[in-house]
């Protein structure tokens, strides 16, 4: 058993030591300035920063690695210089966008060693607002392929004009809100708490003009929840009124569905019977509606307080028709109406009384002139007898002669 540990750790301590260590290398704070977002095509920008070389086996960098260091910074100049035992080298500056130290170059025996670099270039031209690669530092091995990333140091590139867009177009969105919320507050709906959420909206976008862009892109963010929040409280309120007036259409129709039944009689007619039918489906639609505005789901309770609207508005529409259709057939089995009739017939008695009444007073007078005249023929002593026999005897002549003719 003994054997066997002393043998494991004999192989340990031989892998150690036929193992290579490589070299620590360590980069150390990149100041950069300006700290913050970088504009697009405008910042100038600098870091600076220094590298450490822990030795390994009295080496302070492998000779046959390199050091890559990299940025994407418009317009790059790299200026560094190596310190050896605190003796200050400095090398030749390079424009590259990557400055590669050669293994020969930082390989030094029984040394300390440090690189000095500062860099200095231009934030790049962008139309979308992106992260880029201020300063990159790495080992490379054989072919310059990365072997390890020691530090890498970004910054945040903006366009002005891409968040001037971004808040143009939010404002957009808030104005056509409040629209929407003009003209559902014309149909009589409560939209106090979405009035308020427009305020927060329009408060945010105020301040994110006045931010840095990340900043300013929270505001933005914000600016949207509160334009999302809004537009739910707006369906609170829509579909509040929309469940009232569903429920009111139903207790109309319920108050016409007792009217057939029991006024009417009609408890058993086929045509009652589909209105009831519809009656339940809209109330429960109502019921729906109401149980997901309680859950605060106000766009879901919305669509479906819209559902039970429409619905209850067709059943009452449909007993309106069923009134129409029975008072129709009631005209029709009904005796006809003489009313007119019986007017024009009394109106015509009342002449025909008149008439008579009239006539019988001119007779009556007429009758009493004729009389008058009678009594005074008889009064100048026979004058009128003489003069009616006259008369006869005129047509008895008249009579001779014709006699004579035959």
């Amino acid at each position: 058993m003994k054997t066997g540990t002393l043998i494991i750790s004999l192989l340990v301590l031989i892998g150690l030591a036929i193992t290579p260590v490589l070299a620590g290398v360590d980069v150390g704070y990149v100041n950069v300035k300006p700290a913050g977002d970088l504009e697009s095509g405008k910042s100038n920008v600098t870091a600076d920063f220094q590298i450490d070389f822990t030795s390994v086996a009295g080496e302070t960098f492998p000779s046959d690695e390199n050091l890559l260091l990299s940025t994407q910074l418009e317009n790059p100049l790299w200026t560094y210089s190596i310190i050896l035992d605190g003796v200050e080298n400095t090398r030749p500056a390079s424009s590259k966008s990557q400055l590669t130290l050669t293994g020969w170059e930082l390989s030094y025996k029984d040394q300390e060693e440090q690189v000095k670099v500062s860099l200095k270039g231009n934030a790049p031209k962008t139309d979308k607002s992106k992260q880029i690669e201020v300063v990159s530092v790495s080992t490379t091995g054989a072919n310059n392929r990365v072997k390890e990333q020691v530090r890498n140091v970004t910054a945040f590139l903006t366009n002005p004009n891409e968040l001037s867009g971004d808040i143009g177009s939010i404002k957009t969105k808030v104005k056509t809100l409040q629209n929407d919320i003009a003209k559902y507050k014309a149909d009589g709906i409560d939209t106090s708490k979405a009035d308020q959420k427009v305020k927060d909206a329009s408060d945010a976008l105020n301040q994110a003009a006045k931010e840095t862009f990340a900043n300013a892109k929270i505001y933005m963010q914000n600016a949207e929840t509160y334009v999302k929040d809004a537009y739910s409280y707006l369906d609170m309120g829509i579909a509040q009124k929309e469940i009232a007036d569903a429920k009111e259409a139903i207790d109309r129709t319920d108050e016409w569905i007792t009217y057939f039944k029991t006024d009417k009689k009609m408890e058993t007619d086929p045509r009652l019977a589909p209105i009831i039918t519809k009656r339940e489906f809209a109330a429960e639609y109502a019921s729906n509606a109401q149980e997901l505005f309680d859950q605060s789901k106000f766009t879901e309770a919305r669509q479906k307080a819209e559902d039970a609207f429409t619905k209850a508005t067709d059943v009452f529409n449909d007993t309106q028709n069923l009134n129409n259709e029975v008072n129709q057939t009631a005209k029709a089995g009904a005796a006809p109406d003489l009313s007119g009739l019986f007017g024009i017939l009394t109106n015509l008695i009342i002449l025909i009384i008149i008439i008579a009444i009239v006539v019988g007073i001119f007779l009556f007078l007429k009758k009493r002139g004729g009389s008058g005249g009678g009594k005074g023929g008889s009064g100048k002593g026979g004058g009128g007898s003489f003069g009616w026999k006259k008369r006869s005897s005129t047509k008895s002549k008249k009579s001779h002669q014709y006699d004579e003719l035959f």
